[in-house]
């Protein structure tokens, strides 16, 4: 009985062993599940708005109030088919949006009335007017070459500014506001739901703007806007590397068209 009983019992061991081994593994599986919820860190989708008669014919515009073209529908149209709407693309996930600010600019309403979110009606969204578009003040309405050729050969608006209007610091100073508004929320994101996507914002805005925004969220001089192009339409997602004290950018100057070829 002794020997018959030693393999059984020897059996018996081996298989709760392997049992506990696999409850080991699923746990630690769980764990990790876990832990990459919480290391999920929020982004900021910044979206420039579509064409403009103006944008088209590359005339400053900043209070003035002028629609989107019909491309310029078609492009916002197609940046919500192809990205927001698009559920075979892994590039962004629109569900985590839980916040979105917009100029106060008619452009940038309209813009985001063309972009489709799951239960957008439910995301709040306010519409802040630090947003608004670089004071081109007596340049608005007039084109570079125009303001080279009649005022100012050498104008350069990363220098110069423009008279009765806006300077870059003041710009950069909105934009700072704006970036404090968004870390917070976000923070406030993880700090209270620490376990559950989301957090992420959503921003429609114009070209200066957002190009001196991202500046600023990378701390760095707002004069550095000069080296990063924001197409009508264009989609730039901001974002965290391993941690909130490590603001970067993951993408620039998205378009719907990159996604046409894969998804039409």
């Amino acid at each position: 009985m002794c020997i018959c009983n030693g393999p059984l019992v020897m059996g018996s061991t081996l298989v709760l062993r392997s049992k506990n081994h696999i409850n080991v593994i699923l746990k630690l599986i769980s764990y990790l599940q876990l832990l990459i919820m919480v290391l999920r860190l929020p982004v900021v989708y910044l979206v420039r708005h579509g064409e403009t008669e103006w944008s088209k014919t590359g005339q400053h515009t900043s209070t003035t109030e002028v629609e989107l073209t019909s491309h310029g529908i078609t492009q916002a149209r197609d940046l919500s088919r192809f990205v927001f709407e698009n559920q075979c693309q892994d590039f962004i996930n629109p569900s985590n949006i839980n916040l979105i600010l917009v100029s106060p600019r008619k452009r940038a309403q309209q813009t985001l009335g063309l972009i489709t979110l799951p239960k957008r009606d439910q995301i709040p969204t306010f519409t802040d007017p630090n947003l608004a578009e670089w004071n081109y003040g007596d340049y608005e309405g007039i084109t570079t070459h125009e303001i080279h050729s009649t005022k100012y050969a050498f104008w350069d608006i990363w220098r110069d500014g423009c008279p009765n209007g806006e300077t870059i610091q003041q710009v950069a100073t909105r934009c700072d506001h704006m970036i404090a508004k968004i870390m917070t929320h976000q923070t406030d994101h993880m700090d209270n739901n620490p376990n559950s996507p989301g957090g992420d914002v959503l921003v429609v805005a114009h070209s200066h703007l957002l190009r001196i925004l991202a500046c600023r969220w990378l701390n760095m001089p707002p004069e550095f806007g000069r080296h990063f192009i924001v197409d009508t339409a264009g989609l730039c997602v901001l974002g965290y590397d391993r941690s909130m004290r490590t603001p970067v950018i993951k993408q620039w100057n998205v378009t719907s068209h990159l996604f046409q070829r894969t998804n039409e």
